[in-house]
């Protein structure tokens, strides 16, 4: 049974998954009808494992002392079901990848998408661990309520006679041995350093369940973790056994890392800035046949600047940051490579189910801007990071970034099956799938059936649908696997969402429910809830349903949202400022009144006493030295005492200009919390007047 008494407490980063399915006998017998058999109906089958041979030659690996009773006269890898290598990229971005119509070098994955599938379809969840969530349980995260409803598929694959293998990031409840997998290396946090594997101040590198242990001179984790799941699958051949391999990197996530050589060549694809980048990608895919003329791309919002405004010389520092992650994303490549050729060396790649996919959408992180220039990728202890617009190319054609809006949940996905997929090469398939799909497609090809419960422990239903028919039939609707697909992601940002049928609503950071149909405008850039208010109401009564009924989320989550629009990165602000519920200008408004004043609303009561030459400025862009405004109360000023702090004595703005606004540290305490930096780096409030 697995227990989970600990509280689950989420780091912020990303969880990683990549599949491999199952047999070709069941895939061939499944064939044969014209009828899928859902795996919840399928006869349960207890395969044998043979004797363990020598441990696992990864240097430091710990395998579990998980014992089998069952025996048998011949291993479980002779019946003829497929192993399956689910691996997971962390943070990467729709379009990154060559096949996607990116410009960074990926070849290997270029290569395992031209023999396989691509799909265009592809939903996870707003944010890492999330997902990770619905990849080891076939649930959305609090449908699972942090695995008490739930039972972990490595659980399932090992009682099935799989050998149970974990490199990379975990990212979940407790530890991935308690979860079914008899084999681990990696962390349990959300992020590390790539160089040292330190995070949040502390070792993070661990095998099996022994202390997390400092790294070796010259370790690099996507290496590592390649270099490790190698041997642990080396094992299970070894051994005869069929292996159930789940390979979570931690690339590209935040602290974008990767060795100099990866890095060097990339600045100059960069220098022509984010929204021609992505306008060339947009054609890409078009061109590929991956978009139709139904979409078009939306407009950026306020956060990210345009090019054309930035003084030259930050040019030349943001096309250096983005060229940090394309040179982690093309050492990813590289060993993914490295992985899918040592499979075909042993003859194992055939029958081997692989799945590639990102957690989430692409992300951005800014941090601190006077440090841009001398954070190196190559550098231990470093955390170079990409600013918002580069975060928008990564998402093309989508809207917005991770936690948000499609771009936050649509992602690629590669699945390479030689045996189980009759489809040619390169084959798109456009079908609507979520994360949730995997695990009974799995459980499904390895010929095992969800059970009712955990050893009497209840558990719930799959939320996911295997996707098997999709190897064999391309000609499938749209939603002939997966419908309906529910969000909720209250970390920082209360997104709340849902897909069904050709509609789709959406609320960010509590503001109104925006309202899409997904199948004129699948880009989401025409909204449309003012048009359809019956429709819109009936979508949000739906979404307040399923979260009343099905899942276990605090009481925020069924909460009418706020009656005003706030923009993507108030949760920014929030940070800042205590207790904040809303800003004018909203944040990333692009079209703001010349004559705007300045509002902070809080929950608490602002003071400013003993807070001396302490300053909220404003700023264009365009000129980041010479502020245009700025206001340092204290407690003689009429904001003392105050709520709701108004500044209207700001000059009249010019029209179609980009401003952000910065405030020191210790500006304002809201009862009696001192506020934080607001510097247009980490923490962000920018906005666009209107054009005259």
């Amino acid at each position: 049974m697995f227990h989970h008494s600990a509280v689950f407490l989420l780091t912020l980063a990303f969880l990683p998954a990549a599949l491999s399915l199952a047999v070709n006998q069941v895939a061939s017998q499944a064939a044969e009808k014209e009828a899928v058999v859902d795996p919840a109906k399928q006869r349960t089958i207890n395969f044998c494992r043979s004797g363990r041979g020598d441990e696992s030659k990864a240097a430091g690996l710990v395998a579990s002392s998980t014992t089998k009773t069952d025996t048998c006269s011949s291993c479980a890898a002779k019946d003829g079901r497929p192993n399956i290598l689910l691996i997971v990229a962390d943070d990467l971005g729709y379009s990154d990848l060559g096949c996607y119509g990116g410009e960074i070098d990926t070849p290997r994955l270029d290569a395992l998408a031209a023999d396989g599938i691509r799909f265009t379809n592809f939903h996870v969840n707003p944010m890492c661990a999330f997902t990770r969530t619905s990849l080891m349980t076939g649930h959305t995260h609090y449908e699972s309520d942090n695995y008490l409803r739930s039972l972990p598929i490595a659980k399932i694959m090992a009682d099935a006679g799989y050998r149970t293998l974990m490199s990379g990031k975990w990212h979940q409840p407790r530890h991935p041995m308690d979860a079914g997998f008899e084999e681990f290396y990696g962390f349990l946090e959300g992020q590390i350093d790539s160089w040292t594997g330190i995070g949040y101040g502390h070792v993070c590198i661990r095998s099996g369940r022994g202390d997390a242990k400092p790294v070796p001179d010259g370790w690099y984790s996507t290496d590592a973790f390649t270099d490790t799941a190698m041997a642990q699958i080396d094992g299970a051949l070894e051994a005869g056994e069929p292996f159930f391999s789940y390979l979570a990197y931690n690339a590209p996530h935040t602290p974008l890392h990767a060795p100099r050589e990866n890095v060097e060549k990339y600045p100059p694809r960069y220098r022509d800035g984010w929204s021609k980048l992505r306008q060339q990608r947009f054609q890409r895919m078009q061109e590929m046949g991956l978009i139709d003329q139904r979409y078009r791309l939306s407009e950026p919002h306020a956060e990210v600047r345009r090019w054309d405004e930035i003084r030259d010389e930050d040019r030349q520092i943001e096309a250096n940051r983005m060229a940090a992650y394309a040179g982690m994303v093309d050492r990813l490549d590289q060993n993914i490579g490295r992985l899918i050729a040592h499979l075909r060396q042993k003859t194992a790649l055939e029958n081997t189910l692989v799945v590639f996919l990102s957690d989430n959408g692409g992300d951005y992180g800014n941090g601190a801007p006077a440090t841009y220039a001398s954070e190196l990728a190559w550098k231990p202890g470093s955390h170079p990071m990409v600013s918002n617009g580069w975060g928008m190319l990564k998402n093309t054609p989508w809207n917005w970034y991770k936690h948000s809006m499609a771009g936050g949940v649509r992602v690629p996905m590669i699945v390479h099956y030689p045996v189980g997929v009759t489809h040619p090469g390169g084959t798109i398939l456009k079908q609507r799938l979520h994360a949730t799909d995997l695990y009974p497609t799995f459980l499904e090809l390895a010929g095992v059936a969800y059970p009712n419960d955990d050893e009497g422990r209840p558990i719930k239903p799959l939320y996911g649908h295997s996707m098997s028919r999709l190897f064999r039939d391309a000609t499938l609707p749209e939603t002939a696997i997966h419908d309906e697909i529910f969000w909720f992601f209250d970390t920082l940002t209360n997104q709340r969402g849902l897909l069904r049928g050709q509609w789709k609503v959406i609320s960010v950071n509590d503001s109104p429910w925006l309202l899409y149909d997904v199948k004129k405008d699948p880009a989401e850039a025409v909204g449309l809830a003012a048009e359809q208010p019956g429709r819109l109401a009936e979508l949000v009564d739906h979404w307040h349903d399923f979260a009343r009924n099905e899942i276990v989320a605090p009481p925020g989550a069924r909460e009418p949202v706020s009656t005003q629009h706030q923009g993507w990165g108030l949760h920014r602000c929030r940070m800042v400022f205590p207790r904040l519920r809303s800003t004018l200008p909203a944040n990333a408004a692009t079209t703001v009144d010349p004559n705007t004043n300045l509002v902070l609303d809080f929950a608490g009561v602002a003071d400013f006493a003993d807070t001396p030459q302490k300053h909220l400025s404003l700023y264009r862009v365009s000129d980041p030295t010479s502020p245009v405004w700025q206001s340092d109360p204290d407690e003689n000023s009429r904001w003392q005492g105050k709520r709701r702090l108004v500044f209207d004595e700001l000059p009249q703005l010019q029209g179609d200009t980009a401003y952000f606004l910065t405030c020191d540290r210790g500006w304002v305490r809201i009862d009696g919390t001192p506020s934080g930096p607001l510097n247009d780096g980490a923490y962000w409030w920018r906005f666009r007047t209107r054009g005259e």
